[in-house]
């Protein structure tokens, strides 16, 4: 039987640059991939109360090879009343144990144009200096070995 868990990491990159940096992985891998889009209903907190809000997604799936059956989908969400946190979240044949699956995760994030969990101080101060995103995230990429960014 096959074991599907979604991974999400929370980043500082666009959706678009997300899906550019795992497609040009994958397609110097030689394997087929199909690209998707979509919606997801995402909360955001008004004041005291969450407004539910769909959130346009967009996402790649990978249709031959060993890891047949991997998806990213990534969109942005703004839970407060400004800047948006952007997602990407993976689906993992095999859940987050699957190694392969890791180190094409781990390979996608350093292929990103700059280091996917560290926002600018500009970033920050519009969504929320405090919130617990910035630590999450970066525990989470420590988690798949991430933990040094080697582009300056």
């Amino acid at each position: 039987m096959l074991k599907r868990n979604e991974f999400t990491l929370e980043v500082c990159t666009s959706p678009v640059e997300n899906v550019k940096s795992l497609r040009e992985t994958l397609t110097d891998r030689g394997w087929q991939i199909s690209s998707h889009q979509g919606t997801r209903l995402v909360d955001r907190f008004a004041i005291i109360m969450p407004i539910a809000q769909s959130a346009r997604t967009l996402g790649l799936e990978i249709l031959d090879g060993p890891l047949r059956g991997l998806e990213m989908h990534t969109w942005a969400e703004t839970r407060g009343s400004a800047g948006s946190i952007n997602i990407a979240a993976w689906t993992i044949p095999g859940g987050k144990e699957n190694e392969d699956a890791m180190a094409i995760i781990r390979e996608w994030a350093l292929s990103l144009p700059r280091c996917p969990w560290k926002w600018t101080f500009g970033e920050r101060s519009k969504i929320g200096y405090f919130l617990p995103v910035f630590r999450r995230s970066r525990k989470a990429f420590r988690s798949i070995g991430l933990q040094d960014w080697p582009k300056q």
